[in-house]
């Protein structure tokens, strides 16, 4: 090898540890900006673009919101076992056949899955059919007393219920949806589909909007951007303006209503509750019926049952 080729060779592998060195930087954290990686690596910015470039492109690395992370598509096996737990969850069982039907994949490679699932005692078999075990309620149960906001707002939720004699909610903010966390029911509750879990968009309810209230336009921006503002009832909220200017209102009297736009003919009021340390944003609600939730009732009693049992939980975050 001559003395040219030579030098060449050692700029590529020069250059291809020093890819190395940033994937490795990009991987040990969630995300990462350009200015964090030239000062960790002692690089020029334009040096580390130029390698993040590289990586981006090899489908390495993926750039989202000005910042990058390791790319996602080592998990396509995940993905296909999430599949599975879903499709599980939405047929509540199933057999091999039904599942890859449900999924839009064979049913040789959803036996794998279901029988590996199994051997991990995530699913059980009962005949030809599968569920979903419960080692997903000890992981559940787990989840929903780490979020450090479901032990202090229980009992706050069961007061509400029986004060108002109507359903009272607890919910929480996650990956920019609204997720129920706690559900109690008063003596004259109608019967709905809030299941606990519940996953929905955060423009279309009170417990939603209270949330909403609390957190910077910009983030509002992006949950709209990534979840749009879809219609349940002809009286949801469609337009980005209008939301904001609803969350405006809610922000100046301390809590939200939902009036019959994520159900007809029910209507919630609801107020945030924002738990510090670790950073949650929840709420809490009361709902029912439209002809129980009007006048008084509907504009001031409610609200100050609900916006009292909010204050409550956040001053309890703190103390307790």
């Amino acid at each position: 090898m001559d003395e040219t080729n030579a030098d060449e060779s050692g700029r590529t592998v020069k250059t291809a540890r020093t890819t190395f060195r940033v994937l490795d930087e990009v991987t040990v954290r969630e995300r990462v900006g350009v200015t964090e990686l030239a000062s960790v690596l002692e690089m020029s910015k334009s040096a580390v673009h130029r390698h993040l470039a590289t990586l981006v492109a090899e489908g390495r690395v993926e750039k989202h919101d000005g910042e990058y992370r390791r790319s996602l598509r080592e998990t396509r096996g995940a993905d296909v076992a999430f599949a599975v737990v879903e499709a599980l969850k939405e047929l509540d069982g199933a057999t091999p056949g039904e599942v890859a039907s449900e999924i839009d994949r064979s049913e040789a490679t959803v036996s794998h899955y279901l029988s590996w699932l199994e051997r991990k005692g995530y699913i059980i078999q009962q005949g030809d059919v599968y569920r979903n075990g419960l080692k997903f309620l000890d992981i559940g149960e787990r989840v929903k007393y780490g979020t450090g906001i479901f032990d202090i707002a229980a009992e706050q939720v069961d007061e509400l219920a029986e004060e108002s004699g109507e359903i009272a909610l607890l919910s929480v903010l996650e990956h920019g949806q609204n997720v129920l966390l706690y559900k109690a029911s008063g003596v004259d509750a109608i019967q709905t589909s809030h299941e606990i879990g519940l996953r929905e968009p955060l423009h279309c309810s009170g417990l939603g909007k209270a949330i909403l209230s609390e957190l910077p336009r910009e983030r509002v921006e992006r949950i709209v951007d990534d979840h749009g503002l879809p219609a349940f009832t002809e009286h949801t909220i469609t337009d980005r303006e209008a939301l904001f200017e609803e969350l405006d209102r809610t922000r100046e009297r301390g809590y939200a209503i939902d009036d019959r736009e994520a159900k007809p003919g029910i209507r919630c009021v609801a107020a945030p509750a924002v738990v510090e340390e670790p950073e949650l944003y929840g709420a809490v609600s009361v709902t029912g019926p439209q002809s129980r939730m009007k006048g008084e009732r509907f504009e001031e009693s409610l609200p100050e049952l609900v916006t009292g049992a909010a204050n409550v939980i956040e001053v309890n975050s703190i103390y307790l």
